[in-house]
């Protein structure tokens, strides 16, 4: 197994960039496994006006964060809404059926997105690609 790195550093204008699911924005990537990482993963998403909620989805293992910086975000956990604002800091366990998106009227939300330990291909469940034990759950409510 490769050795950790003990350091890394970049800064927000110079980290690599990629579109989020749906056309909805940018992911700026500045930590991740890419980065020397094991354990977490830190972006700044970059959510469009308009550009409607992310997929309906949970995280087997990987607790999310989302503090926001700018705009407004409506975040969807298990069909209950929530409007953050900036400051406002956000935290969803593991297995927490969510969603989210941009709710404001004045531009594009800023926000910075923790995911602790960093997720890994069999860790994020689209509303197509649910396990059987999820689709269980939804259904008994």
């Amino acid at each position: 197994m490769a050795q950790q790195p003990k350091f890394f550093l970049t800064s927000i204008d110079k980290a690599p960039t990629r579109p989020l699911a749906l056309g909805r924005g940018t992911s700026i990537r500045m930590v991740n496994s890419n980065t020397g990482a094991r354990n977490a993963d830190v972006h700044i998403n970059l959510i469009n006006l308009d550009s409607g909620p992310g997929e309906v989805h949970f995280h087997r293992y990987s607790e999310n964060v989302y503090v926001v910086l700018e705009g407004e975000v409506e975040v969807v956990i298990e069909g209950e809404r929530h409007i953050l604002k900036p400051n406002d800091v956000g935290w969803i366990a593991p297995g927490v059926i969510h969603t989210a998106g941009n709710a404001g009227t004045k531009g594009v939300a800023r926000v910075i997105e923790i995911y602790a330990p960093a997720p890994t291909f069999d860790d994020f469940f689209a509303l197509d690609d649910w396990p059987p034990e999820m689709k269980k759950k939804l259904e008994s409510r």
